[in-house]
């Protein structure tokens, strides 16, 4: 029997109380994920999240097991200490070991040379891991519309990509997408191009051989779309 490529995804913890338990964090990542990476033809593996300064050798030990990785969203914020930036006001809540154990999950991936795919969260990482910098918040920086939790599963504006990329590829025929995020890639710095963006000039999409980021949900369309899987048969395929 031929083995389905494993793809690790990477997780966070949800700190807050479960049921009548109090204070029990949970190490997770959403199911639309999962069904993405299996509605590919990939075997997803989740990958839980800790401080690697505690394990330093765990996180290469992790991608031992994975063929590629997939870097999840997620509703806590990059730190703007991982781009060389101050906290500011709108930032939301930080989680420094999630960004430190999903870095070095990438340069555990980057050396082994396996393919990588960085949803919302996950393209914002790649951009920070490959000295690139962020926009903390849209609206201060004059950019509306991008936070639409309430369409979380529907299409909400329209995504421009440069043809013949992985990017536009990633779309599977379409350009429309949600949007939930109120950060966003600012500079993708020297080794990644932005390939995608939207009506009003937020990165979209940012790739490199081997690397894709993409800033919308495609896991959450999938289940009215088909064509949301492209980027997950990019990775798996890759």
């Amino acid at each position: 029997m031929t083995r389905r490529p494993v793809i690790g995804l990477s997780t966070g913890v949800l700190p807050f109380a479960y049921g009548a338990v109090p204070d029990y964090p949970l190490n997770y990542v959403p199911d639309d994920y999962v069904q993405a990476v299996l509605a590919a033809g990939g075997l997803p593996l989740t990958l839980p999240m800790y401080d690697p300064e505690l394990y330093p050798d765990g996180v290469a030990e992790q991608l031992e097991l994975c063929d590629g990785l997939l870097l999840s969203g997620g509703n806590a914020d990059v730190s703007p200490a991982s781009y060389g930036e101050q906290d500011r006001p709108e930032l939301g809540v930080t989680t420094p070991h999630r960004d430190a154990h999903e870095l070095a999950l990438l340069a555990a991936a980057r050396r082994r040379g396996i393919p990588v795919l960085g949803i919302c969260r996950g393209i914002q990482v790649l951009a920070v891991a490959l000295g690139g910098t962020l926009v903390a918040d849209l609206p201060d920086a004059g950019f509306s519309g991008h936070w639409q939790e309430d369409r979380q599963y529907e299409p909400v504006h329209e995504v421009i990509a440069d043809p013949g990329t992985a990017a536009v590829r990633s779309l599977g025929g379409t350009t429309i997408v949600n949007s939930i995020h109120h950060q966003a890639v600012a500079d993708p710095g020297p080794s990644l191009t932005a390939t995608a963006w939207s009506h009003d000039g937020v990165i979209e999409a940012v790739e490199a051989p081997g690397l894709l980021g993409v800033q919308w949900h495609p896991e959450r369309l999938l289940g009215t779309d088909a064509r949301h899987v492209a980027p997950f048969a990019w990775l798996v395929a890759a």
